[in-house]
């Protein structure tokens, strides 16, 4: 990579910045578009958080209502990734 690429994200960051400081709008706009983004990822990392101990159980209840000959088969018997077909 030379060395006007790796620059080039601090020039697009000063004139963003530029020209949020010049149209007050923009920078409204664009606080208001963070502030946003923010929202939706804490919501998401509280559903996460909420949903993930379901997913859990729901999985481990599964996995114990198989027969355990039919578990221990299945492991057996699953293709060695490091045997090449063909």
């Amino acid at each position: 990579m030379s060395y006007a690429v790796e620059w080039m994200h601090g020039v697009v960051v000063v004139w963003a910045v530029l020209l949020l400081l010049v149209v007050p709008e923009f920078a409204v706009i664009a606080v208001l578009l963070l502030a946003l983004a923010a929202l939706v990822a804490l919501v998401a990392l509280a559903a996460a958080a909420l949903v993930s101990p379901y997913l859990l159980v729901r999985g481990l209840r599964r996995r114990l209502a198989q027969p355990t000959s039919r578990r221990r088969r299945r492991w057996i018997a699953s293709p060695s990734p490091s045997r090449s077909h063909g």
